[in-house]
Parts: C-alpha cells; sequence; structure tokens
C-alpha cells in the first residue's frame, strides 16, 4: 500500500516538474515560421538574428520582429547597404540612443516605401548599437502601437519626413 502512494506522489511531482519546465523554457519558433528577412541573415557571420513571434507591443497589439545585430564592421556595412541606412558622409553621428525609423516594401527593404502602409514593414535602426529590427506590419493598428510605443520610449527621427 505505501508503495502505490509513493508512486502516485512521484508520478504527481514528475508531472508538476514537466509543466513548470515546459512553461519555463524559453519558447522556439520553428524556422519555417520564421520571417524571409530572418532566414536570409541567420547563418551569416558576423550577424546576430533573432525572430520574435507575437511580440507584445501593448495590451492587445502583437506583431512579428526580426532583430538584426551587427558584431562586426564588415557585417553591419553589409547591413545599412541591404536596408539603405547608410548615414550620409557629410552628416554627423546621430546623439546616443537614437533609433532612425522608415517604412519599406514587404518584399525590399532597400526600396522607396508603398504608397498603401500596410503593404510595407517599419524599419529601426540605431546606429550606435549597430542593430536594426523589422516590425513586420499586417495592420494600421500594429503602426499605431508600434509607432506610439517607439516615440514615447525612445528618441527617434524619421526618415520618411
Amino acid at each position: 500500500m505505501k508503495r502505490s502512494w509513493l508512486i502516485t506522489i512521484l508520478f504527481c511531482l514528475l508531472l508538476l516538474g514537466g509543466g513548470g519546465a515546459v512553461l519555463l523554457l524559453p519558447q522556439v519558433v520553428p524556422f519555417s515560421q520564421c520571417s524571409d528577412v530572418y532566414k536570409r541573415y541567420a547563418d551569416k557571420d558576423g550577424i546576430d538574428a533573432t525572430f520574435i513571434k507575437d511580440y507584445k507591443v501593448n495590451d492587445s497589439v502583437h506583431v512579428n520582429v526580426t532583430l538584426l545585430e551587427a558584431r562586426t564592421d564588415s557585417a553591419w556595412t553589409q547591413l545599412t547597404d541591404d536596408f539603405n541606412a547608410q548615414l550620409p558622409p557629410d552628416m554627423p553621428p546621430p546623439p546616443p540612443n537614437t533609433v532612425d525609423f522608415w517604412y519599406a516594401p514587404h518584399d525590399n527593404y532597400s526600396h522607396p516605401m508603398d504608397t498603401i502602409l500596410t503593404n510595407n514593414d517599419i524599419i529601426a535602426v540605431s546606429h550606435d548599437i549597430r542593430t536594426i529590427a523589422i516590425f513586420h506590419i499586417e495592420s494600421e493598428k500594429q503602426i499605431d502601437a508600434i509607432l506610439y510605443h517607439q516615440i514615447t520610449t525612445n528618441k527617434i527621427t524619421s526618415k520618411n519626413e
């Protein structure tokens, strides 16, 4: 009789421990569900690529985001070329903690923005930490929430203005 209780208790503890581990472990998005831009940079030398599925912008808005961080000068040059994010040579460096942002078409981030806002993604660039964030837009509600969040939490400038 004691043995059956011991087995029952151990089984319950195992279930609780397994459930807790599943909840606490980071969730990994399958490669096939990641953005195309993530897939492009995931294995590039000198670039740390991260895909965040359903990033919570506020209580009701979620958006997929790809983060690209250059670890080398050559990787940063490649990213700024690919995203048309180079600073003009005669322009002084931006102040620290400044984030430039603009809209770019879903299919080609180096092109000018599409006139229909939801056909674009929001590109946010921090030159001082050599990072590019791509907010994969599906609705105007996401655009409003992202811009409000960025304006109220960061110093930003717009490349489109």
